[in-house]
């Protein structure tokens, strides 16, 4: 029975111009889970989807780990989120002008709580299935690239060379909810419910075998509860 451990990325920059940068917040929550990990998933192979944030977080969790870890030479971009921006913008085209997004929320007395009425109502049009060919990507389009992603991961852990070592993979909460889904038989809702509470650089276990994939464990942040300010979900 093969390991796999699916680390949601570290805090990125939400509200920044590019998202797709580590915060020093984000550096610190991976770099004490390596340390965390580092006492019971030795000699561990890591991969990371092709986002910037993926590669930052497994730098980072590289740096606590210190001791033998091996990078595959590869990026797994069927494992990269969802396209938030192009959501979003379906559902809301004028918010394609930042500063027309920017102001409509400086109405509200709490921005952040708007903005995720905002984008809860986006994801749930975009999973609706009644609107599918006006994204990029469309829901039932990004389940089949994350169920290929997770056959990828999956065939990782059979290789020889790779048999008995723990694979570690950094991606994004869409992916990591809709692996869970796929595994535990959720619908679509109780996927993205599960997605708003995944923490930054917390950690989902799967159990693979030839015939079957099961979870162990979901979003264990447990490397950062006893310093509960390292603990974010944005």
């Amino acid at each position: 029975m093969a390991e796999i451990f699916l680390v949601r990325h570290g805090q990125a920059s939400f509200g920044a111009e590019d998202y797709d940068q580590l915060s020093d917040l984000g550096k610190t929550q991976c770099k004490r889970l390596g340390q965390f990990m580092s006492n019971f998933a030795q000699d561990a192979l890591l991969v990371a989807g092709s986002l910037r944030r993926h590669y930052q977080s497994m730098e980072s969790f590289e740096e606590g780990y210190g001791g033998s870890c091996e990078k595959l030479p590869m990026q797994l971009a069927e494992l990269d989120e969802f396209d938030h921006e192009n959501v979003l913008h379906v559902a809301y085209p004028h918010f394609k002008d930042r500063a027309v997004m920017v102001a409509e929320l400086a109405k509200s007395d709490y921005p952040r709580k708007r903005f995720h009425q905002f984008f809860q109502e986006s994801v749930m049009r975009w999973i609706s299935g009644e609107y599918d060919d006006t994204y990029r990507e469309s829901w039932p389009d990004f389940k089949q690239r994350i169920e290929q992603g997770l056959n990828s991961i999956r065939a990782l852990t059979r290789d020889e060379r790779n048999r008995g070592r723990p694979l570690i993979v950094f991606t994004s909460g869409g992916p990591i909810s809709t692996i869970v889904r796929h595994a535990m038989g959720l619908d679509d809702r109780a996927t993205f419910s599960l997605n708003e509470n995944l923490a930054n650089s917390g950690v989902t276990r799967l159990l693979s075998s030839e015939d079957r994939i099961s979870v162990s464990y979901i979003n264990n942040y447990s490397h950062l509860q006893l310093e509960p300010n390292l603990i974010s979900y944005r």
